[in-house]
């Protein structure tokens, strides 16, 4: 048993504090230009190949992404330098917004317009917003903040963090109340602080795109969008299954990693969950109190 949590919880800097550095503005720059390249060779495979088969424009469409990856590791390897997760996603809510306005606005009515385009500036302000906001962090100077032993592998201990929830996050190197997840597309960890924000950002990118495929549908195939929409709808149908039973991800993976394990056959129990109203009203009055304090 050692004693880590001196080392991992309470520091003075918090998590979400960077120094813009050349390294920062070198991996936006990769991130922008592996943006680009991606969004316009997706975008006019169609154009090119207008009598070639599905699938087979879905096989090239999928060969641009790996090409993209692949130009991410060749900069990783030749600047030392990592693509960064959340400007790409920024730059592909910029280009999607270019696009529409350069291409498909003029053959939009009005209301649309005005729809879309609130759209993107609600998502752009939510993705700002969640990249800087406080998960729950705990801090030294927190009532949450008990100096404890830890085992190596980062298990909670025993005490009062495990009843508030409050779990190890390994990328921010931080604890966590209510962690969930980390989410490197946002660039923060998923917690108490900013779950409500997390599922308000999932479901508005789904509407906004959406919206975009229907104005753009004269231009481009609908299945493209409607692809991408696809998995941001599963992943926010998993989310809201973690709130009606009151478990969170890294929960759900920890218990069946367990299970897997265990020599013995375990039946997980999840000791949070208090009925799906229960943890809808609970879920709500929590985030509510939140934002207030």
């Amino acid at each position: 048993m050692l004693n880590r949590r001196r080392k991992m919880v309470g520091r003075g800097d918090d998590p979400r504090r960077r120094k813009i550095s050349p390294e920062i503005i070198i991996r936006c720059i990769i991130s922008c230009i592996s943006g680009i390249i991606t969004q316009l060779s997706l975008l006019l495979i169609p154009s090119f190949f207008p009598s070639f088969s599905l699938i087979f424009q879905l096989l090239l469409s999928a060969m641009v992404i790996v090409l993209a990856i692949g130009f991410g590791q060749y900069c990783r390897r030749l600047l030392g330098v990592r693509a960064s997760a959340p400007a790409f996603v920024f730059f592909h809510i910029i280009f999607i917004w270019v696009v529409y306005l350069g291409v498909i606005r003029e053959a939009v009515s009005a209301s649309m317009d005005v729809m879309l385009n609130g759209e993107l500036v609600i998502l752009l302000v939510g993705f700002v917003r969640i990249l800087v906001s406080d998960p729950g962090f705990v801090h030294h100077d927190s009532p949450d903040f008990v100096e404890d032993t830890v085992s190596e592998d980062g298990d909670q201990p025993q005490t009062s963090l495990s009843s508030r929830r409050v779990r190890c996050c390994r990328s921010c190197k931080a604890y966590v109340r209510g962690f969930d997840h980390h989410c490197p597309a946002f660039g923060n960890c998923i917690g108490e602080m900013n779950y409500v924000l997390f599922i308000a950002l999932l479901a508005g990118f789904i509407v906004t795109e959406a919206s975009y495929a229907a104005c753009s549908y004269p231009w481009v195939k609908r299945y493209k969008d409607l692809e991408r929409t696809g998995t941001k709808v599963v992943f926010l149908a998993w989310h809201i299954y973690c709130i009606c039973f009151n478990i969170r991800t890294d929960e759900w993976v920890s218990s069946h990693d367990r299970a897997d394990q265990s020599s013995l056959e375990l039946m997980f129990r999840n000791p949070y969950n208090k009925g799906i109203f229960y943890n809808l009203k609970d879920f709500l009055l929590r985030q509510g109190q939140a934002s207030n304090g």
